[in-house]
């Protein structure tokens, strides 16, 4: 007898929690609409749009001009001078210098920084 009423007490205990949780979900829902998110077509226009954004991504550029290394953030046709400064280039492998000559280019920011880091420190 005792085991049957912990079994009754204990299920209510569950029924009621689960009542709870499932009521304050149901009002915290209420109000709401499951708004359908609109799926493009492929249609040569979003083809377009989406080359077009992917083409606009900036890439990073490390490139030596005149004895100054710089960082240029490229956007298509334009260059925008991140930062600069003033190295020797006797110091460096010719290679190295040679390559930085005709600019590095890099996706991420944090990469062309690093490697103006390693050739100014």
């Amino acid at each position: 007898m005792k085991i049957l009423k912990n079994t009754l007490i204990i299920s209510s205990y569950v029924l009621l929690v689960a009542l709870f949780f499932g009521g304050g979900y149901a009002v915290g829902r209420m109000g709401t609409q499951s708004a359908e998110i609109p799926v493009p077509e492929n249609t040569p226009a979003a083809v377009e749009t989406v080359t077009d954004s992917i083409a606009q991504s900036p890439v990073y550029q490390v490139i030596i001009e005149n004895g100054i290394l710089k960082i240029y953030k490229c956007i298509g046709e334009n260059k925008i001078v991140i930062t600069s400064e003033e190295i020797s280039e006797s110091v460096f492998p010719k290679s190295d210098i040679e390559e930085l000559r005709e600019g590095v280019e890099f996706e991420r920011l944090e990469q062309a920084q690093q490697m103006f880091e390693n050739f100014v420190s």
